[in-house]
């Protein structure tokens, strides 16, 4: 079926818009994820398609769109998008809430799983059983699902609630197995909050909370959640600018892992990485053949997981880390190949951290290539800027900062106008770099 018109994700949008339908509605209409239209809303403009998607959107143009629907349309596709972000930034956070994975429109009304955890508990006389077990681990495994689509600073209250819950139950169960599981449930609960600590650049709370998690995994001799830690270790490292602590935290955590599917992450999130911001060139490729190899042999998944997840690295990930490493080691070529290959898988999930960050790389590799490729550089820089503008994190800024410095000698209109543009940003986003704020507060 030919299409009518090249349609981008502010085109999308505008027809949402016009047709006056809640983001659920206009998802059910086209049959595509609630994720996939609040995708739309915040990349707009640099948000590709894919063909059967734009072929959806000229049919639903052209026979469920009345005279009235199509005027409005053109009115604000006309008016451009910057004119839609002036009138509508202000509704960003609505529409992703009502995007949550599991949320029908803007539902604020229910209570946080650690009430009704303690309800359960009183239920039971003060007993911790199989029940309250169950809701804990539902609910810890309900916020990491939503992380990369509501982010950390929507999130951290409700982690905080989940783990003060835990310790109290902690505090009260006599049962051996049911507090190996509690122990368990709250290493993994501060694990995620040293995770998101970083994200935010508040490393000082990551330490900490690094250090709990440690304590809590060689206290119950968890070996896998001491792995993963360790991992979580090599990445705050690695965004203060501690390279050889990164690769020594990374290096543990292999030995922890003795083989198992967390050292897939260890490997190339932190070996590979850090090993070449200190530029060894043949340390990333032995670091991501590890990791790519462990990741067959444990069959790991090949699409795009969660960033913080306690579940295998998927080859995704793997690749995209890849990229990120081998740019540091000054291999631009091997960021490109890598970044081609992990683009789709990318460019198609619900990670906007994910479509940001490649596309950071991979700009940087054009900008630094033999054959400068300045003018796309910048714009995969804007796009990036651009995706996660509604949900900043401390690894986007740092990388769009670097894409910066590596073409400050360009005198160019599109270097100029995307430096303004990441200065825009970082000022309206300044908490994430916010690195040496007490743990206090």
């Amino acid at each position: 079926m030919p299409q009518a018109r090249a349609w981008t994700g502010f085109e999308a949008v505008a027809l949402q818009e016009a047709m006056r339908l809640s983001v659920r509605q206009f998802a059910d209409k086209l049959g595509v994820e609630v994720t996939t239209v609040s995708r739309w809303r915040s990349g707009l403009g640099s948000t590709p398609l894919r063909a059967r998607t734009q072929q959806l959107l000229d049919v639903t143009l052209r026979l469920h769109a009345d005279e009235h629907v199509r005027a409005r349309f053109d009115e604000i596709v006309a008016a451009g998008e910057s004119m839609w972000r002036a009138s509508n930034g202000k509704n960003a956070s609505r529409h992703r809430k009502a995007a949550a994975p599991n949320g029908f429109g803007e539902v604020h009304s229910f209570e946080r799983p650690a009430g009704i955890i303690e309800r359960m508990r009183k239920l039971s006389n003060g007993n911790v059983e199989e029940p309250v077990l169950i809701a804990l681990d539902i609910a810890l495994r309900d916020l990491l699902s939503r992380y990369e689509l509501e982010g950390p600073a929507q999130l951290v209250p409700d982690v905080l609630a989940l783990r003060h819950q835990t310790d109290e139950l902690v505090q009260q169960c006599r049962h051996p197995d049911h507090l190996a599981r509690l122990y368990r449930i709250a290493g993994q609960t501060s694990g995620a909050l040293a995770y998101m600590a970083v994200n935010v650049g508040r490393f000082r709370h990551a330490e900490v909370y690094i250090q709990e998690t440690v304590g809590l995994a060689k206290f119950t001799g968890d070996q896998q959640l001491m792995a993963w830690t360790r991992g979580t270790e090599s990445f705050a490292y690695y965004y203060q600018g501690e390279y050889s602590r990164a690769v020594d935290a990374a290096r543990e955590g292999i030995r922890v892992a003795d083989g198992s599917r967390e050292a897939i992450r260890l490997y190339s999130n932190g070996l590979a990485r850090a090993l070449g911001k200190i530029g060894d060139s043949e340390g990333v490729k032995r670091a991501v053949a590890d990791a790519v190899k462990l990741g067959e042999t444990c069959d790991a998944p090949s699409g795009l997981t969660p960033a913080l997840s306690f579940e295998p690295y998927g080859a995704a990930r793997v690749m995209a880390n890849a990229a990120t490493a081998h740019l540091s080691a000054g291999e631009f070529q091997q960021t490109l190949d890598y970044g081609q290959l992990v683009s789709e898988l990318v460019d198609t999930s619900d990670s906007v951290w994910s479509q940001a960050l490649v596309r950071l790389d991979v700009a940087t590799a054009f900008a630094n290539q033999t054959n400068r490729e300045v003018e796309h550089a910048m714009k995969l820089g804007m796009e990036a800027l651009t995706a996660c503008r509604e949900q900043p994190i401390r690894s986007v800024w740092q990388r769009a900062h670097d894409l910066a410095s590596s073409v400050a000698t360009a005198d160019t209109a599109a270097v100029s106008e995307y430096t303004e543009q990441l200065r825009s940003w970082s000022k309206a986003n300044a908490a994430v770099v916010q690195d040496r704020l007490a743990v206090a507060g």
